[in-house]
């Protein structure tokens, strides 16, 4: 199997300080360290886990992974600026699997503009050069941190298994352009896909998919192209997904999961209070309340594209997700919801470490490959 792939620097990104880290050899150690969890006998494993509230177990890789990460993973990104944030980002997401050895191989990677966007298209083996589906990946990182390099193994995940190209979006971040502005290069590049404006890409077969903040551009876009009367994709991927955006306060008191979870694991209120005072700032109460900030609170729901809803046990924004699937379902819309009952917030780029994480993609391929019909 033959891999190309270019070469661009981080100055490529026009987020600063995505794309700079580079693993130390003990990183490359520690990344190895984090793969030999699976050595460890399972009983030893559960020693370290725990139940929530609605008695779901931790997997024991997770919880072990989770407590090296506390040693291993740096400072608190809510103690950091944001481009230092970025690149404890990236180092985590390659100590997880992105970019390391484990990493599954594809045929070719190259990077693009489209749109006006950097984007990474990942192709599979055997794909040909005519119009083919393709998978539309929209990374996390709270609008803030995250890169093309975090979700690497994530992109590389659905290429492989789902035989299919991805295209990863290498969208504007903020505080230097908060919101709308990754919005707005989303829907560059998803409209572009929609309306055949990419060589390679079958316009009727297009699937949006993204995790956390990526989760909620995903929504937002779905909501953006019913308001300009544009055709739907054929799927909405929404991996823990935010959907509710008001004032971290009111979150907290609406959703369980938010407080149970306020002290982690991974994902604190810290966090979200971090995220919140980059991406939307001073925005009033009325402009949180926008669907495409939070599409919770959308008057209308109907005629979006069929949505696959994962959600993880032990994260904060369980609930949300689970809430919004089931508007979706009641305003007619075709939607698969699933939880995860051991995982937590980032299962979808740690594949090379968590098995529930494996088990939870496949699931996931296997709705790319119904939709696609392939």
């Amino acid at each position: 199997m033959t891999q190309t792939i270019s070469a661009p620097t981080a100055a490529d990104s026009v987020n600063r300080g995505v794309e700079d880290f580079r693993p130390s050899l003990t990183d490359r150690v520690l990344a190895g360290g984090a793969r030999a969890i699976d050595w460890i006998p399972a009983p030893v494993r559960a020693l370290f886990s725990r139940r929530n509230a609605d008695g779901d177990r931790l997997a024991g890789d997770v919880a072990v992974s989770l407590l090296s990460l506390k040693v291993v993973g740096g400072a608190d990104i809510a103690d950091q600026g944001p481009v230092d944030a970025r690149r404890n980002v990236d180092r985590q997401g390659y100590l997880a699997g992105s970019g390391g050895s484990a990493s599954l191989p594809v045929a070719a990677v190259e990077h693009r503009v489209i749109a006006g966007v950097r984007v990474r298209i990942y192709t599979p083996e055997g794909a040909g050069d005519g119009p083919a589906p393709v998978l539309i990946y929209l990374h996390g990182g709270g609008w803030v941190t995250g890169s093309l390099d975090s979700h690497d193994s994530t992109c590389r995940y659905f290429c492989n298994r789902a035989a299919v190209r991805v295209i990863s979006v290498d969208y504007r971040m903020a505080p230097e352009f908060p919101f709308p502005a990754p919005l707005e290069d989303v829907t560059a590049v998803v409209t572009a896909a929609l309306d055949g404006d990419i060589p390679e890409v079958d316009p009727d077969h297009v699937i949006v998919a993204g995790d956390s903040a990526g989760g909620h551009l995903t929504a937002a876009v779905t909501l953006w192209l019913k308001q300009q009367g544009r055709r739907q994709p054929a799927l909405q991927m929404l991996f823990v997904p935010v959907v509710d955006q008001r004032d971290v306060d009111e979150v907290m008191a609406a959703h369980p999961s938010r407080r149970e979870f306020a002290a982690g694991p991974y994902i604190t209120e810290a966090h979200f209070r971090w995220y919140d005072r980059h991406f939307l700032g001073d925005t009033d109460a009325a402009g949180r309340l926008d669907e495409l900030v939070s599409p919770l609170f959308a008057d209308d729901l109907s005629g979006l594209a069929p949505a696959y809803v994962a959600v993880a046990g032990h994260d904060p924004l369980r609930d949300e997700g689970e809430e919004y699937a089931g508007r979706l379902a009641e305003a007619g819309v075709p939607v698969t919801v699933r939880r995860h009952r051991g995982l937590v917030h980032p299962f979808v780029n740690s594949s090379a470490i968590w098995e529930d994480s494996r088990q939870a993609l496949d699931e996931a391929v296997g709705a790319v490959r119904l939709t696609l019909g392939i």
